[in-house]
């Protein structure tokens, strides 16, 4: 049977605060029994118990469930497609001054043409 994502994030995240089962099992005041049948599923967990393991590991309780990695991969998806967008209105800004100085060139060339016009 597959571990439960929140508990294999758990696992992940104590290895990587270099913490032992050992060490986690103190902070949260439990045995060491208990804490491996918590992180290996066997024993089940409430609001309060997650609260406290992400306190020890320093951490949102979110983060447990993957929620601020999501968070963090949909802000940047956000943020790229503003910037695609923000580069893409640069673009059209850009086209739209150059037409706009094109179209002034043409009325001053016809202006001077109308000014010859009228002296001849």
């Amino acid at each position: 049977m597959a571990l439960h994502p929140v508990l294999t994030h758990i696992r992940q995240l104590r290895k990587e605060k270099g913490l032992s089962q050992t060490a986690m099992a103190d902070r949260l005041h439990m045995s060491l029994k208990t804490y491996q049948n918590i992180e290996n599923g066997v024993t089940r967990m409430d609001i309060d118990r997650l609260q406290q393991i992400a306190a020890v590991l320093d951490i949102d309780p979110a983060t447990l469930f993957g929620f601020a990695e999501q968070s963090a991969v949909l802000s940047e998806q956000v943020h790229s497609l503003l910037d695609g967008e923000k580069a893409l209105y640069h673009k059209i800004i850009s086209d739209k001054e150059t037409y706009i100085a094109q179209l002034e060139e043409h009325i001053r060339f016809y202006q001077e043409l109308l000014k010859e016009n009228k002296l001849t």
